[in-house]
């Protein structure tokens, strides 16, 4: 039935509040309003007050609010009641603290009385919007004086409340502590506003203190615990609420499962999965995504499938999202997939879920084939999983997949911001592609310390160390404070670039001018440059007067430095370390057998070949991959299993007759098969780098880069030899060893040899 048929009932005259019915929706109010309109009746106080209450009561959108203060603007007449619905129509459709304080400047200069609800909803509005601190005490002044003594819980509530959510503690505690009475609203306010801020030990204190502890309070408590990573204050928390007879809700409960998740305490999970069955608490969406989340987190996916079929099959995706999140944590990706495929519309979080759980299983295509799919559904992606994206493609140096998530970027189907900006940084460098990452760097209109510790990190593994070092000096002019990240990526730009002096300097400038103390990363960085440069005594006297014990990284650095310069007793030495950090490391064993082998210690090399097969180490195999044409192609040394063998191996003769014939000379004293000459240079030319060179350059045009991944460090013979190939071939040739790049360019090397 229309509004305006009822508004004609002849009963309508007996209503004691208004001479007209109440409307429940904006049409029907705007239906009254045309009648008052038409009839006359809009000039009379209570019918045009009566109209604003009512439209106030349906407003649903910021048109709405529009049409509702264009109406009190049109008022002949405007009292602090007419003025307080304007207001709170403003609170109603969440408009912001602008509309609100016009309201309020405009009620002051007609000369109309502010009363206590002016001020409640004003401080209410000023919270949504988390208004201006500025703005904040402006008002809370102008209500010190307006208002009684009497209007003070009607008030101060709301105002501890406005000063919690912008952070200002000591505003709210001082509100607080000026009310004459504090009534169970306020003590729960200040408390859950302390526990907003972070300041929970204070918050706890005041709970002790406080009257009448109630379950709003406690959850405030517990969630804020929880929220904080400190999971057993939350459980106690808890327990303490259930010892002063509070009955638990449903928030507290879930702030507990969250407790639950970080401690994985199943047994504690399990409880309160009882508890919320003999309390009757109702299994709400919320409750049961936390009871999914906490049994997956526990270990338990079977009671988080079975919570899940039992209660959480519904059209709404959270329960979705919590199951599928749970099995791609727990690595059972294909499972979680059949369940996204389940979905009728998955959302945001479900792709970001199992985008996250494809890159933590190490399959990178299906996450970017479930991004793209992504960008079907018209979804934009969480910058986060972007991120995840571009960190997965620079692990595996997959640059292609990289530059499409660029593209993805310039095409605006993300939000650019710097965490973005510095991951395509990070992602480019660790594909070698030094001249794009500084493209993006010096595109970015905002940078922070992490955008330039990965800059000088990339060139420092790139072989750029004076770049890099040029680099810090550019970012300290430009204001930004270096952390312990920063000097990381320095002395190791220093260590791989043989910077001596450089990294002397740097490693007591960290301290003397930035105040931060070296940690064993640094530590390392340091060994590494001293063992390399020859100065294996000044790098172990640094590592005896080291703050901490000294890792396998730092001994491994010594072992490596000893091969060079022939240390055989320190070599032995730094190995014992090493096999007692590292015993099933295969590395140590095969450096300390080189190491033997290269000083013709043969009774020492066999012993630790023997030793290597009684304790069950194998030798990691050597390969080298190059991507062509979007395809990864492996080989492995002698390979002969790839579909262009036969021009390969042509390509490969075809480079020891140039390299012979510009006087080069394999390094067979590496080749520890008792073999003759020649069979120690086939060994060498078939080295799996070399192969995947041939096939690059018998695949790739000429103007591209050769881009070689290693997942074994360069051997010198084939370092020399790749130096003379892209001098030979003209061709930019990239190594990616599992240290570092070396970028051969015209018979040079960007490590200088210093590897």
């Amino acid at each position: 039935m229309l509004f305006l048929s009822c508004e004609r009932r002849p009963c309508q005259c007996a209503m004691p509040a208004s001479p007209w019915p109440t409307p429940r929706s904006v049409r029907q109010a705007s239906q009254l309003h045309a009648v008052l309109t038409t009839s006359g009746k809009i000039v009379h106080p209570p019918s045009a007050g009566h109209l604003l209450s009512s439209l106030t009561n349906c407003l649903s959108a910021p048109l709405h609010l529009s049409y509702a203060l264009s109406l009190f603007d049109r008022l002949p007449l405007h009292s602090t009641f007419l003025f307080d619905t304007a207001l709170r129509a403003c609170l109603r459709a969440s408009a912001g603290a602008d509309h609100p304080v016009l309201l309020f400047r405009r009620m002051r200069r007609g000369g109309v009385r502010a009363d206590a609800f002016t001020f409640h909803f004003l401080f209410r509005c000023c919270s949504l919007a988390r208004a201006r601190a500025g703005l904040c005490r402006m008002l809370h002044a102008a209500c010190l004086r307006t208002m009684l003594p009497s209007a003070g819980t009607l008030v101060t509530n709301p105002l501890i409340h406005m000063y919690a959510v912008l952070g200002l503690t000591d505003d709210a505690r001082r509100a607080f502590d000026e009310m004459p009475v504090k009534d169970a609203v306020a003590w729960t306010t200040m408390i859950g506003g302390l526990a907003k801020m972070g300041l929970l030990d204070e918050a706890r204190r005041l709970l002790v203190q406080a009257p009448e502890r109630n379950v709003v309070s406690w959850t405030s408590l517990i969630a804020g615990y929880s929220r904080a990573g400190r999971a057993a204050e939350a459980v106690n928390c808890f327990n303490s609420m259930l010892s002063d007879g509070v009955a638990p809700d449903e928030v507290a409960v879930i702030g507990v499962l969250s407790a639950c998740s970080q401690l994985k305490d199943l047994d504690l999970g399990r409880s309160l999965h009882f508890l919320i069955g003999e309390k009757r608490i109702k299994m709400s969406d919320n409750l049961v995504v936390a009871l999914i989340d906490m049994y997956a987190k526990c270990g338990d996916i079977a009671c988080a499938q079975g919570i899940f079929d039992a209660v959480g099959r519904g059209q709404k995706p959270q329960p979705w999202n919590a199951i599928i999140d749970g099995y791609c944590k727990l690595g059972h990706v294909d499972i979680a997939r059949s369940l996204f495929d389940q979905m009728d519309t998955p959302d945001v979080i479900t792709f970001n879920s199992m985008i996250t759980g494809y890159i933590h299983s190490g399959r990178l295509r299906d996450a970017l084939l479930l991004f793209m799919q992504m960008r079907r559904h018209s979804l934009r992606a969480d910058n986060f999983t972007v991120v995840s994206l571009l960190t997965a493609c620079a692990s595996l140096g997959a640059l292609p997949q990289g530059r499409a998530l660029h593209a993805s970027i310039e095409q605006r189907l993300v939000e650019d911001d710097v965490y973005l900006a510095t991951a395509l940084v990070d992602m480019y460098m660790k594909c070698g592609r030094v001249d794009e990452a500084t493209i993006v760097f010096q595109r970015m209109g905002e940078r922070d310390v992490h955008t330039w510790s990965a800059m000088i990190a990339g060139l420092a593994f790139n072989g750029m160390g004076k770049v890099a070092l040029e680099y810090f000096c550019q970012m300290k002019r430009n204001g930004f404070q270096p952390n312990s990240v920063t000097y990381i990526a320095v002395l190791t730009a220093c260590s791989h670039s043989c910077l001596l002096n450089e990294g002397r300097l740097h490693f007591k400038e960290m301290r003397s001018s930035h105040g931060i103390h070296p940690q064993i990363e640094h530590y390392g960085c340091m060994v590494d440059l001293l063992a390399r440069s020859g100065l294996l005594d000044e790098a172990m006297d640094l590592v005896q007067t080291m703050p901490m014990q000294p890792n396998a990284v730092i001994w491994g650095s010594i072992l490596s430095a000893c091969r060079v310069h022939k240390k055989i007793d320190l070599a032995r030495h730094a190995a014992e370390h090493l096999l007692k950090l590292e015993p099933d490391e295969d590395a140590v064993y095969v450096q300390l057998y080189n190491i033997y082998i290269d000083s013709r210690k043969w009774v020492d090399a066999s012993r630790i070949r023997m030793l290597m097969e009684e304790r069950g180490v194998k030798k990691t195999a050597g390969y080298s991959s190059i991507t062509v044409a979007g395809q990864v192609h492996k080989f492995v040394v002698n390979d002969q299993s790839h579909p262009w063998t036969f021009e390969i191996i042509t390509m490969m003769e075809e480079i020891a007759h140039r390299l012979k014939s510009v006087g080069y000379s394999p390094i067979t004293s590496k080749i520890t098969v008792d073999v003759d000459e020649e069979e120690k240079e086939q060994a060498l030319l078939a080295h799996s780098e070399k192969m995947a060179i041939a096939f690059g350059l018998i695949s790739l045009p000429p103007n591209l880069p050769i881009h070689i991944m290693k997942n074994l460090r360069v051997c010198e013979d084939c370092h020399s030899a790749i130096k003379l190939i892209s001098k030979l071939w003209k061709r930019e040739i990239i190594v990616r060893d599992r240290s570092r790049f070396h970028h051969f360019r015209d018979g040079t090397c960007s490590c200088n040899d210093f590897w």
